[in-house]
């Protein structure tokens, strides 16, 4: 299933809020320190946004691929 995952837009169209939009471009800026990550403790926040993006993204594929499955299974037995 991994080998399906893409980089494409989501479906979901809503706007960004101004300050969301903000905080993501900051956190592209060259001169910000590296994405850290402490197993125990306090990780990096822009991990934790990253990790809920795939997240919903694998997620969203996957319910995807399910439907689609599913809609061919009903083809198949009727």
């Amino acid at each position: 299933m991994l080998q399906v995952m893409t980089l494409r837009a989501p479906a979901n169209t809503a706007k960004m809020t101004g300050e969301k939009r903000e905080a993501l471009l900051e956190s592209l800026l060259l001169d910000e320190s590296d994405l850290t990550f402490t197993p125990r403790g306090n990780p990096d926040p822009r991990l934790l946004q990253l990790v809920g993006i795939l997240a919903r993204q694998a997620a969203r594929e996957c319910y995807a691929e399910e439907v689609k499955l599913s809609r061919q299974r009903r083809k198949r037995t009727s």
